[in-house]
Formats: structure tokens, sequence, C-alpha cells
């Protein structure tokens, strides 16, 4: 008993002595940048401890050259970049309770052309399939979207399990439904003959829709999670199949045989000016240049390592840069590769070298990079999962807004 009772009282005498950990942290600390990306002139908040609440006497040093303070509390700065060149930019800050840094903000290169975003079909969240005129319609989820032979838009629209068309007044309407528990409708591809070739993912189905009769025939089933459907230049038909970590090739008779093995897991493939299969992949954190007869591979972009912040590398050397989940490339007539980056929700820009090497070329974030919504211009626009893109010219991109339930359409000036 006695035994107990020391040891209580051991307990008790060591507790009133412990102070808490936070109230010994006297120092100045600096925690987190938002964003982590940016412009000269853009405004980012500083979060740390024990920052002067008092404006003028806190010194935030951006590679040395100071930042002006717009706002102060002891918790948090707001400040206004300074000029810098592109890339990764060390930040101090100074104050009466001493110096702290060990954090970087990643300044970007300002594009060459301005992005506006406008919504042309859904509202945000509104996720039903329903017809209509322009935002009047809505979407459940649009994956895909392909310029039509006619020049119309078609999309799919993954869990309403629907192919519809946009016309050029914006009138929204279902050419065809599934009509199979489960399914879900990912992206797909023109034929030479104007149909339409698309997977059912979810139970791995390879469909073709043949407009003209209104039919939908089964090509090829037992597919694990296929992603897309590209048609190379020879009139067969590529299918990443991302679980069985392997692209196939299908004839246009239905005959299948391996194009590639992708180790990664390809999440979804886009074929360059070159005829080389651009691949993203699901855990590779990387895109892959595979070359026309599936033989040899090579990164063009990602450093390979998962990544919890947007950056376009040093510089912009692709190799260096993150990126994440992709569900879309797109390519203009001057072979600069669009990218949907879904996790970092933007579209990124990839410009090859004087040589077309994409490896050696030149990663730009030209839209988005922050979860929302939002119409606007370059990096103020907000996604949520972008996934198909489509270059319809070379000055208007549109862009499947996955999670908002819309069509985005970009003018670029």
């Amino acid at each position: 008993m006695k035994r107990i009772l020391y040891t209580l009282l051991f307990l008790l005498a060591l507790t009133a002595c412990k102070e808490p950990y936070s109230a010994r942290i006297t120092d100045l600390r600096l925690v987190s940048v938002d964003p982590r990306n940016g412009y000269p002139g853009d405004l980012v908040t500083l979060i740390g401890w024990n920052f002067s609440p008092i404006q003028e006497q806190n010194e935030v040093l951006l590679d040395g050259v100071p930042a002006i303070v717009l706002e102060a509390s002891s918790s948090r700065l707001q400040i206004v970049l300074p000029e810098h060149r592109p890339g990764p930019c060390p930040i101090t800050v100074k104050g009466p309770a001493g110096e702290g840094g060990g954090l970087e903000i990643n300044y970007l290169k300002r594009p060459d052309h301005e992005y506006m975003a406008s919504t042309i079909v859904g509202q945000q969240g509104q996720r039903k399939c329903q017809d209509g005129v322009g935002t009047e319609a809505l979407t459940y989820m649009p994956t895909g979207i392909n310029k039509a032979p006619d020049g119309t838009l078609w999309f799919t629209d993954r869990g309403g399990n629907k192919l519809r068309r946009i016309a050029a007044d914006l009138t929204v309407t279902t050419l065809m439904d599934a009509q199979i528990p489960g399914a879900a409708l990912w992206q797909g591809c023109f034929d030479g003959e104007g149909n339409y070739w698309c997977n059912d993912k979810a139970n791995g189905i390879l469909y073709r829709y043949e407009p003209a009769s209104g039919r939908l025939v089964t090509v090829a089933t037992g597919l694990k999670s296929p992603m897309n459907v590209v048609m190379d230049g020879e009139g067969n038909f590529l299918v990443p199949c991302r679980d069985e970590k392997v692209i196939y090739k299908f004839t246009p008779q239905g005959q299948k045989s391996v194009f590639a093995e992708v180790a990664e897991g390809p999440s979804f493939i886009a074929i360059d000016p070159h005829g080389n299969v651009i691949s993203a992949t699901h855990n590779g954190y990387c895109l892959l240049s595979i070359d026309p007869t599936g033989t040899s591979q090579s990164v063009i972009l990602g450093d390979g390592v998962k990544g919890d912040a947007l950056f376009d590398g040093v510089n912009g050397d692709p190799l260096t840069a993150k990126i994440t989940s992709c569900h879309g490339i797109a390519f203009d007539s001057k072979g600069v590769m669009y990218i949907s980056d879904a996790s970092f929700h933007a579209i990124r820009q990839l410009k090859p070298d004087a040589y077309g090497n994409y490896a050696n070329g030149m990663l730009e974030t030209v839209m988005g990079g922050v979860k929302g919504y939002t119409d606007g211009k370059g990096l103020n626009i907000k996604f949520n999962e972008p996934a198909g893109i489509l270059v319809y010219d070379d000055n208007t991109l549109y862009v499947c807004d996955v999670q908002n339930c819309l069509i985005r359409k970009i003018t670029i000036k």
C-alpha cells in the first residue's frame, strides 16, 4: 500500500513540475507557406510561431530580397512576392523573437499566353444527367471529351454511363446509354468511319458505338480497368489497362495483342506528333514516352516520387517536376502538350525542345493548382479533378471538370 502511495505522490510531483511544451517555445518558427507557387506581385501567407503583431517589426526575405508585409499577427504574415527568377526561392523571416527559415516558394514562369476559362455545360456539384442548353444541361461525372467529325463535341458521362453531344449552340443531347448496372464509361476516340470507341472501366468492356445505326457493339471483355482508347496511325486501337499493367492493341476487327507493359500501371495514353505513345502512370508519378513499336520506354516528365505540392521542376526541368494522377493529355499543332493533373487540380503545359524532345522541354502550370471552382484567368481558375482535355484548335481547349460536374471552355489569347 505504501509503495502505491509513494508512486502516486511521485507521479503527481512530476506532473506539477512538468511545463507544457508549447509554453517553452518562444523562438520564431516558420511552419508553412500558402500557396507554394506564385509570380512576382502575388499575395502569399506565411504561417508560423512568434511573429510580431506589429507589421514593421517583421522582415521577410525571399532569397535575400525584402518582401512587403501587408498584415501581421503572432502566427500569420501576408506578404507580396518581390521580383525573382523562376524556380525555388528560400524564405527567411526575422523579428524580435529571432529568425526562422527552412521553407521555399516556387516562382513560376509567366505563361506566354493568357488562358481564360468559362463554364459551358453543367452547374457546380449538380450531379445529374439532364439534357438542355448550356448550363441548364447537367452532367453526372464527365470524364472524356472528343471532337466529332462534324465539329460537335462528344463526351463520356461516367456514373450516368452515357455518351452525350454538345452542338455548336451548346444544346446537350444524350446519344447512348450503356444501361449496364455498375457501368463506368471512360474516355474514347473516333475511328475513320465516324464510330466512337470507348471503355466501361468498371466492367472491363471495350465498346464501339455506331451512330448511323445507334448500335453499341461489344469489341472485347475481361479487361481490368481499361482507362481510355486512342487510334494509332495504322488504324489500330490502343487501350491502357491500369490493373493489368499493360497497353493492349486491338485491330478494327477486335484481335488483341500486347503493345507494351507498363510496370507502374498505365492510367491514360495519348499519341504525340511523332507517333510515340505518351503514358501517364497510376503510381509511378511520371509520364513515359513509348516508341511506336512498344519496345522502348523513357521518362519525359516527373521525378518518380510522390509530392504533396505542385512543382514545375527546377527552372522548368520536367524531370525534376512533381506530377500526380493524370487522366488527360492533348497536343496542339506545334506539338505543345497539355496535361490534366487531377490531384493537383491543374492544367499544365509541356513544350518540347527544338528537336521535339519533351524530356528536355519546359514545363509550366498555366491554369489552376487549387481545388475548387472559379472561372477566370490563369492560375486564378479553380478545378476539382480535371480529366479529359481536348485541343479543339490552337486557341481553344475544352476540359472535363469531373468533380465539379462541368464542361469548361478555355480561350487562349
